[in-house]
């Protein structure tokens, strides 16, 4: 059992770099907008609290903020993920994705919607997903997507997360972000 929850947290790290990658807009230094909406990759942001602490995704060197909403196999799956120079990240990914709406995570061992707070040093990670439903008591997360609209998925979340190699429980409230959509 031990190996499989080890096997899962190197998983959803590998997950978490994924999708650190930068937006397009980094590659011409954010000078130009062809999309016309005035976003030129510098209003966006990721930030919440976490277990009391201020979190706050990177945008200089560079902006370590993305989002994706792609479809496969007639699946639609939303993921964003804000990340600081230090290696500390929130992600999420929203399976079943079908616009700005009200997704929850950690409810019920079926919902495969997932978000997770991390950092790699120590690798560590505080997640809210079908697997933690079954750990009693712990307040289900909640992803709400405002807009999804010319590029940006912007909303709020808040969840409470939890590492299974050391059984703790971290709460990450007052969550925001605004991402371009890669």
């Amino acid at each position: 059992m031990k190996t499989i929850k080890h096997t899962i947290y190197i998983s959803l790290l590998c997950l978490a770099v994924i999708f650190t990658g930068c937006s397009s807009d980094d590659d011409n230094n954010n000078e130009n907008d062809d999309n016309g909406d005035g976003n030129n990759g510098g209003s966006e942001f990721y930030t919440a609290t976490v277990a009391g602490a201020s979190f706050e995704a990177s945008t200089d060197p560079a902006s370590l903020i993305g989002a994706t909403v792609s479809t496969n196999n007639g699946m639609t799956i939303a993921s964003a993920q804000g990340s600081t120079n230090s290696g500390a990240f929130i992600n999420f990914s929203i399976i079943n994705y079908n616009g700005p709406g009200t997704y929850t995570t950690g409810d019920d061992l079926t919902n495969p919607n997932m978000i997770m707070y991390g950092t790699a040093s120590p690798v560590a990670a505080w997640t809210s997903n079908g697997v933690t439903a079954l750990v009693g008591g712990l307040q289900a997360g909640e992803i709400i997507i405002s807009s999804d609209a010319d590029g940006v998925l912007e909303g709020t979340f808040s969840f409470e997360g939890y590492n299974g190699d050391d059984q703790s429980t971290k709460m990450v409230t007052s969550g925001s972000f605004k991402a371009n959509v890669n």
